[in-house]
């Protein structure tokens, strides 16, 4: 009996082993998605799998992202089938890699031109650089697999002309039944279970689900939700830096930003380097700001700074990230100054306490030097200050000072009035 059971459980484990995989390549095409997949040919490999398949509709995205798939799906040993939704540009080279292409009705692909090129001018010559190399990968991919080369690069090449296909300045893309027309793609098939049929692959599939980690990674490092995180949490940071103490804006500035750091650590987009170089930047843009006076070198290197750790992690997509989290950050830092003198946090961006008297002249001031006085509102370093009857602008050495403290002048530039705190 037992014999028997045991005989009957390796039938059913060998025939587990034999099942095809099914990989879902769905969406905007990202690098915690390569990471899936990655892992997802790993694990089909050591499982003993049939073969994979790869459900493939998405509009495109990361150059890299597709690169890594490609590479991975061109090196696996096992066969390979892609069955085709919607395969457009970065989907197009994924779909191109596998050895058996299935297309489903209304299914197309191509459009793969890796920038945007008007129809009316030429590109120029760092555009032409770009599509040379893009093209060079397509070429090499359906050389691999036997397939048109022409047809290939003329879905990244706008300035490859195919008489009653594809007009000079357009991007190729095929239907499902010119794709298989022309052996882009092998046949159509209306489902997935005859996809497997014609493929001859094995109609028992094991899907490959998207681990929790990876979903939470491809949410956090979208085009749409990393700049919010970005933008968001530097509003925090900056809101929070004209605040004494420390409270709620910095406490919700930090979460953002970790979370916008947290994605990209999951699967390797993200760095010491990348993380070194925000904070970097960050802070050159605080001592900026409070510090040294003017814009000079540190707020230029807090730029770059900023602007190298943005284009590590996102590569090709760092231009569209970095210009929605510079207008959502512009526009909140508009509503904070609409809004915000209406509450209790008025007092961290807006200076409200009206000065009732003329400025004395500048040859006045010079007698300030070594007085003390207090504080007449809160220094973020410039404020008001009182002594005696007389009140003065100031501005301190760049640390805050609130208000009602006993204050020392320091030093007299001209108009500009430098105090120090006083001990008690």
């Amino acid at each position: 009996m037992n014999k028997k059971l045991l005989i009957l459980l390796a039938l059913l484990w060998s025939g587990a082993l034999a099942s095809s995989y099914l990989v879902r390549i769905e969406g905007d095409i990202d690098l915690p998605l390569a990471a899936y997949v990655e892992s997802s040919l790993a694990r089909a490999e050591a499982a003993g799998a049939s073969g994979v398949v790869f459900w493939v509709d998405t509009p495109g995205g990361r150059i890299d992202a597709a690169m890594r798939i490609s590479d991975a799906i061109l090196g696996t040993s096992l066969p390979t089938l892609a069955v085709v939704k919607n395969a457009f540009s970065a989907g197009a080279l994924i779909t191109l890699s596998a050895q058996q292409v299935a297309m489903l009705p209304g299914s197309e692909i191509g459009a793969a031109l890796p920038i945007r090129v008007s129809p009316v001018s030429k590109p120029t010559a760092a555009q032409r650089k770009f599509i040379s190399a893009f093209k060079a990968k397509f070429r090499a991919v359906a050389e691999a697999r036997g397939r048109p080369v022409e047809l290939a690069e003329a879905m990244v090449d706008p300035d490859i002309e195919i008489p009653d296909l594809v007009a000079k300045g357009e991007p190729l893309t095929l239907t499902a039944a010119k794709a298989v027309e022309l052996g882009v793609a092998d046949f159509e098939c209306v489902s997935l279970r005859e996809a497997l049929e014609k493929a001859g692959f094995d109609e028992n599939v094991v899907t490959l689900e998207v681990p929790t980690r990876i979903k939470a990674a491809r949410l956090l490092t979208s085009t749409y939700v990393a700049p919010l995180l970005l933008a968001l949490g530097i509003l925090g940071i900056l809101i929070e830096a004209f605040t004494p103490g420390f409270g709620f804006p910095g406490a919700l500035g930090l979460l953002l930003l970790g979370l916008y750091f947290a994605g990209g650590l999951m699967v390797g987009m993200s760095g010491l380097l990348e993380v070194g170089l925000f904070l970097a930047g960050v802070g050159l843009l605080l001592a900026e700001a409070f510090v040294i006076p003017g814009f000079g070198v540190a707020g230029i290197s807090g730029l770059l700074a900023l602007a190298a750790s943005i284009y590590l992690t996102f590569g090709d997509q760092a231009l569209m990230v970095g210009s929605i989290a510079i207008i959502v950050l512009a526009a909140g830092l508009l509503l904070a100054l609409r809004y915000l003198p209406r509450t209790r946090v008025a007092h961290a961006l807006v200076l409200n306490q009206a000065i009732d008297e003329q400025a004395p002249p500048r040859d006045r001031l010079a007698a300030l030097a070594g007085a003390v006085g207090v504080a007449a509102s809160d220094l973020r370093p410039a404020g008001v200050a009182r002594f005696g009857e007389r009140k003065v602008d100031v501005v301190t050495e760049g640390e805050f000072i609130p208000k009602g403290s006993r204050i020392r002048v320091i030093e007299v530039e001209g108009a500009r009035v430098v105090v120090r705190q006083e001990e008690d």
